[in-house]
This record gives C-alpha cells, structure tokens and sequence, in this order.
C-alpha cells in the first residue's frame, strides 16, 4: 500500500473510533451521575487529546513535528489578534443570518457573568483537544504523506488540509445528526490555515476557543 493511502487509511480508522466512542458518551447523557459530574464532555476532550499522542508515541513520533508546540506562540498570538479583527464581524452577521433566517430562530447578545469562565473551559475543554487531533496530528499526519500543494494567501496547502476540515464537520454532525452542523466546515477550514501559516496548533486553537466565545453572546 502506498504511503498517501496508509496515511488516509490510519486517519479515518483513528477518526471513526475516536468519534464512535464520542458518540457512545453521547447516548450516556441522560444517566444521572454521568450529566451531573459532565463526564460526556469530559471523555470527548480525554479522547481527542490523548489518542492521537498515544498514535504518535507508538510510531516514535515527536509531537513537536505536528506542529503540537508552543514554538512561535508570539507570532500566532498576533495572527490570532488579526484573523479576529477581520473575520469576527462577517462570522456575526453569517450567524445572525443562519440563525435567524434559516432555521427562524431569534438572536440576543448577551454577556453571561460566567462568559469568561466558559470561553476558558473552550480552550481548555475543547478548542485545545480537538485542535492536537484535528490540525495537530491529522492534517500533519495527511501532509507528510501528500505532498502535492497550492499556494493559498501566503499559506501552502493541500489535500490533508481540505479531507481534515471535512472530517471536522463530519464529525459534529455524526454526533448530533443535525444538518446545521456541516457550517463547521467553514471555520474548520480557516483553522487548517493558520495551523499551515503559523506552523503550530496555538493560533488554531486560541481562534478556535474565541469563535466558540462569540457564538455564546450570541446562542
């Protein structure tokens, strides 16, 4: 087997089991002590984090080369700061028009008292975790095995960039099965490129936690 099609085959094998065991966690919601104590979400974020460094550790790779370290934090934090600036204005009027006039929902902004308790347990619970899987040992995995790429907007991309952002949105719908959670691709697909112009997860993972952020002012 060729190197490209044992890569996309270990991806997705590792994918459907981290997101069949998520979605196993997802029917234990309604047992008591598994709600009370938030072990779903808990064992989704142990999932994504641990299963692809345990992936890595078996193939004595370091994590280091799948952009999983904090080398260049300053220059991510500064991508952060102006992919935030230019794409946060669009993602509110997008939302408020998918939220609004797709499924005819209703739309405040508000500002929770624990808003900066949650937007720290989204980075840490599940920007974070789903960032090492996801643009971390994923499309890191994809792009060393398919070299083939473009130019796009200063970042080199290809097509581990694009299958990981699909697995991405894939995936939320799997969870929930509903359609709405496809729009995920989008963001998927602005997170694989700051993973590929930064060369590390920091900046994916700090825009990550800040859309979810904005997303509940808006919920």
């Amino acid at each position: 087997m060729r190197a490209s099609s044992r890569a996309i085959l270990e991806v997705s094998l590792v994918f459907s089991a981290v997101i069949g065991v998520c979605k196993i966690l997802d029917h234990l919601r309604s047992v008591p002590w598994v709600a009370r104590h938030d072990l779903v979400a808990l064992g989704a974020a142990c999932l994504f984090l641990y299963v692809p460094l345990a992936v890595l550790h078996t193939g004595k790779r370091k994590p280091q080369d799948f952009g999983i370290t904090l080398s260049g934090f300053w220059t991510s934090l500064r991508m952060t700061s102006v992919f935030s600036v230019l794409f946060l204005p669009p993602f509110f009027l997008l939302y408020s028009l998918y939220r609004t006039v797709w499924f005819h929902g209703s739309l405040h902004l508000t500002i929770s008292p624990d808003w900066t308790l949650l937007l720290a347990y989204h980075l840490l619970c599940v920007a974070l975790p789903e960032e090492v899987f996801y643009r971390g040992y994923m499309q890191s995995r994809l792009n060393m095995a398919l070299p083939g790429r473009i130019r796009l907007f200063s970042a080199s991309v290809g097509f581990g960039w694009f299958y990981t952002a699909f697995l991405f949105a894939f995936g939320h719908f799997l969870i929930t099965h509903h359609v709405e959670r496809w729009a995920t691709l989008l963001p998927g697909l602005l997170f694989g490129w700051l993973r590929e112009r930064t060369g590390s997860i920091v900046a994916p993972t700090l825009f990550h936690a800040i859309c979810n952020g904005a997303v509940l002012l808006v919920a």
